[in-house]
């Protein structure tokens, strides 16, 4: 597959939305989640994480509003332990975490975004909500440029969005190789609670606020932030062994490990390309997996 001539939409069965609604609601996501959620509105989304009180990151969110509810877009493999962990919190709060099965998550690419774009939103569009039934969430990177639909009601998705309707469906989930380029980790139950949020990326993404309140883990990020330097960080790489997956080790040309593979692999331009944490004082050296060459993408 070429990256550069994929066109289309696909769903994304890998995320499903959460709504916490509530008359707490803002209040109690602002003491759990590492970003300001007061400065989420109606057509701006926002990166936040997760994480355990030693400040190890359990999920990675996209977060939505809707009114006075919030939309948490999240992996599903990870979503029931997320929701487990964030209610030992609610405590006398009033707040409700539910899954929304109403809502439904395409990824968009190539020409198809560009006629989806300029029919239903405006070329220039950065982030936008519309007409109270879908957002659109823009996805590029260098590498590649896509978009997110987030339909809040998947019955009108065929009416709405015809464009989509007369396109072929893709194989592939745009929304997940789209996270692989722009180095989101669709963290999941092996790759829960390894690493702090600047490591995975979170910091890039504008996912972390430093100004904001106490939060869980907020002690161990902070520190981080002021106080050191991460040493390991998140990248994507590329290979051609289909033997390299999720928990193997990352080794230098004198065996020293330096790294992990942190998520599955996905078959791109004939080759295969997964994110893993390297160290930062090794990604100038050779690096290797099972014996096999893996190289970052740049």
């Amino acid at each position: 597959m070429n990256i550069r001539e994929l066109s289309g939409y696909s769903k994304d069965p890998e995320t499903v939305c959460l709504r916490i609604s509530g008359e707490d609601a803002g209040k109690f996501l602002q003491g759990q989640l590492s970003n300001d959620i007061e400065l989420v509105e109606e057509n701006i989304f926002q990166y936040s994480s997760y994480s355990t009180n030693q400040g190890k990151v359990i999920a990675i969110l996209r977060i939505l509003k809707d009114q006075n509810d919030y939309v948490i877009l999240i992996n599903k493999d990870i979503s029931d332990y997320f929701t487990q962990k964030l209610s030992m919190y609610i405590l006398m709060s009033k707040v409700v975490i539910e899954r929304d099965s109403n809502y439904l998550v395409l990824g968009v690419c190539g020409k198809t975004l560009d006629q989806f774009l300029e029919s239903n939103v405006g070329k220039d569009s950065d982030s936008f909500k519309r007409n109270d039934d879908y957002w659109v969430l823009n996805n590029d990177s260098k590498h590649f440029r896509s978009f997110t639909l987030v339909y809040k009601n998947k019955k009108r998705m065929v009416d709405e969005i015809n464009v989509l309707t007369t396109t072929d469906e893709l194989k592939i989930n745009i929304n997940k190789l789209a996270d692989y380029y722009n180095g989101i980790l669709r963290i999941n139950m092996e790759t829960k609670e390894q690493y702090i949020p600047q490591v995975l990326n979170l910091e890039k993404l504008n996912g972390i606020n430093y100004k904001k309140g106490c939060y869980t883990g907020q002690e161990i990020v902070a520190r981080t932030h002021y106080l050191g330097k991460i040493k390991k960080q998140l990248f994507l790489i590329r290979h051609s062994s289909d033997k390299i997956n999720i928990s193997n080790k990352i080794h230098d040309e004198n065996n020293e490990i330096v790294g992990d593979i942190m998520s599955h692999n996905q078959v791109i331009d004939r080759e295969m390309i997964c994110l893993a944490v390297i160290r930062l004082d090794s990604v100038d050296k050779g690096l290797f997996v099972n014996n096999k060459k893996v190289n970052i993408v740049n």
